[in-house]
Formats: C-alpha cells, sequence, structure tokens
C-alpha cells in the first residue's frame, strides 16, 4: 500500500509537551522564549514529499550522528513499520567542512545501512558522499556538526559557505529535492575531553555554558541555510541531564558521547518523531523496544525511564534550543 508522506512541523509532534524556563545566551543576554516560534521553533511549513511506498533517509555524521541513530532499527522493528531504509555516513570527529571538501574523493567513510525488514546495521567500505547521495532518491538528508570543534561555536562565512555548498551538492545528485534536516548535538560533560585544537577557544566552565554556544551557533544555522528542520538531540541530552535520572558522567560513556543505553535512546526518539512518525503516523508510547545492558558509560532503557527520555525528545524537538527543567522526573 502506498504512503503519502508528509512530514509535519515538528511542533505539532510534540503538542502535549510542558512549558519550560528559559536559559542564558553565551553573551549574557537570554535565549529567545520558549514561545517565540521565529526563534525557537525554526520547523518548516509542512513540506512535503512524493508519493513512496519507501523512506529513505541518508545520515551524514560522525560519532555523535552514530550516537542519534544507533537504536533506530529496533524501535523500527517494534513498532512494526515496513519500507524505511537507511545509511549512515559515518566518520569519527568529520566536520561539516571535511565533508564538502572531501564530497568525491574520501572513500574513508564506514557506510552503516538499514534495509527494511532487518533489525540491525550493517557496514561497508569504500564509499564517497557522492557516490552514495547518487545511488538512489532519498527522501530526506541529514547533516550534522562536531560540537567538540571551534568550528561549531563560532559562525562566520566560511561555516557557511560550506554547509550551503554541501547542501546543494546533495541537492544536485537528486532528480527532486530531498527534505534536508540539521541535527544539533551535544554539549560535552568534561571539558577535558575537547581536542587540543580547540581547547584555547573554550569560554565556558560546564556543559550549559557550552550548550549556550552550541545552541547559538545552531540558530545562525537555521537561519542562514536553508534546511527544512532541526532535530536538537543536544538539548533532548541537556533535557535529560535535569532529571533524577542524570549521573556522575552526565549521561556519557566517556565525557563526550553519549551513554550507550538511555541517552542514545532519548536521541534516537528525537530522530524517529521528528522524520519517522509523521510519515507513517506511527509514535513511540507503548514501543517495545529495549536496551538492557549494562556497565560503564551504559544506562539500561527499562519501562519506567524509557518514557522519561521520550519526553526529553519531544521537549527538545518543540524546543530545540533551549533546556527544558525536567527535575521532577
Amino acid at each position: 500500500m502506498k504512503i503519502f508522506l508528509k512530514i509535519l512541523s515538528s511542533i505539532f509532534v510534540v503538542s502535549i509537551l510542558v512549558a519550560c524556563g528559559d536559559k542564558a545566551s553565551p553573551d549574557g543576554g537570554t535565549l529567545p522564549p520558549h514561545g517565540d516560534t521565529d526563534q525557537n521553533q525554526q520547523q518548516p511549513s509542512d513540506p512535503q514529499l512524493p508519493e513512496t511506498e519507501m523512506l529513505d533517509i541518508l545520515f551524514i555524521g560522525n560519532s555523535f550522528t552514530m550516537d542519534a541513530v544507533t537504536h533506530l532499527p529496533g524501535m523500527i522493528e517494534a513498532a512494526g513499520i515496513d519500507g524505511v531504509n537507511m545509511i549512515h555516513m559515518y566518520y569519527g570527529g568529520r566536520l561539516v567542512q571535511q565533508y564538502n571538501s572531501g564530497w568525491k574523493t574520501s572513500s574513508d567513510y564506514d557506510a552503516y545501512e538499514y534495509a527494511s525488514g532487518q533489525n540491525s546495521w550493517t557496514v561497508t567500505k569504500g564509499k564517497t558522499l557522492e557516490q552514495v547521495a547518487s545511488s538512489r532518491s532519498w527522501d530526506i538528508v541529514t547533516i550534522q556538526e562536531h560540537t567538540g570543534s571551534k568550528f561549531a561555536w563560532t559562525w562566520d562565512a566560511t561555516e557557511r559557505a560550506h554547509f550551503k555548498q554541501l547542501v546543494k551538492k546533495i541537492k544536485d545528485t537528486q532528480a527532486k529535492d530531498p527534505l534536508v534536516y540539521y541535527i544539533l548535538s551535544q554539549a560535552y560533560h568534561d571539558n577535558a575531553q575537547i581536542g587540543s585544537g580547540s581547547a584555547s577557544a573554550i569560554t565556558w566552565t560546564d556543559h550549559v555554558g557550552m550548550w549556550d554556544v552550541v545552541a547559538a551557533f545552531g540558530m545562525k544555522v537555521m537561519e542562514d541555510v536553508e534546511f527544512d528542520g532541526i532535530i536538537s538531540t543536544g538539548a533532548m541530552l541537556e533535557n535529560l541531564r535535569t532529571t533524577s535520572l542524570n549521573n556522575e558522567l552526565g549521561l556519557t560513556r566517556d565525557g563526550y558521547h553519549m551513554d550507550y543505553g538511555l541517552a542514545r535512546y532519548g536521541a534516537s526518539c528525537a530522530v524517529f518523531e521528528a522524520l519517522i512518525s509523521p510519515v507513517y503516523d506511527i509514535f513511540l508510547d507503548g514501543n517495545t523496544y529495549r536496551y538492557n545492558n549494562s556497565g560503564t558509560g551504559t544506562t539500561p532503557v527499562t519501562d519506567a525511564n524509557a518514557p522519561i527520555a521520550l519526553e526529553a525528545a519531544r521537549n527538545a524537538l518543540e524546543h530545540p534550543f533551549t533546556i527544558t527543567d525536567m527535575s521532577s522526573k
């Protein structure tokens, strides 16, 4: 049965969410209040995809994108959804400027692929972004910057050019423009994990201060580049850090990558409900997928904490640049 694909604004996806408080901006002012739809909810006005039996999604990103997509196959299987195909072009630590400059030449990516009916990712190597982008008609493509780099802290003409050129290259491979989303990733729990090449540019003392800088950058991205929407996995993590589930590692496994379990689960919730739910009209309430592993850097996903992570994700979709106080959870 064919499905008429229509990606709705994520503010409709998360209409049940609670109100949130404002956060300070990097320059000492305040980030836009949550009710300010011009700044805080930069979503498209019902962009539409053609009628199709399949939903094909290409993720371009590094390990922070891996944090956001790892649990999607399990969620899709538990939801009983057929027809979703995904590829994540992964290279650790890579920047948007490197995705762009190496578009035709960099073949060192791991291409993680999920085909409809599978329950996990498989990996192949040796393909460039151009080859994979040209390999099929994509319905959705996502791009994600490396937030641990100084290049993701200051928006300038060079960054703008790389973003715009990359979006154009993606669209030039397609007969019909795909929807292109920006994934806004996380702030570090531990500043010491930021590489030496960027450490001198640190202007904050904790993860909340870093989030203010990352969020301000994300606002500029959405103002200046023709993205169809934003998925703020970074806001999801900050929201989750306000709950009783936060831990001594700030829900990371190493001070900066998301916890293998609950944090990654929340990030995948945000991606699922932003990109997949509006297409199939299936949401994650009652989804039975769980991640039971435990150990250092891994919080098991349980029936008790999964709804909290989902709420953190929905708050992030509604308010991508601000932290929602979930301290009652």
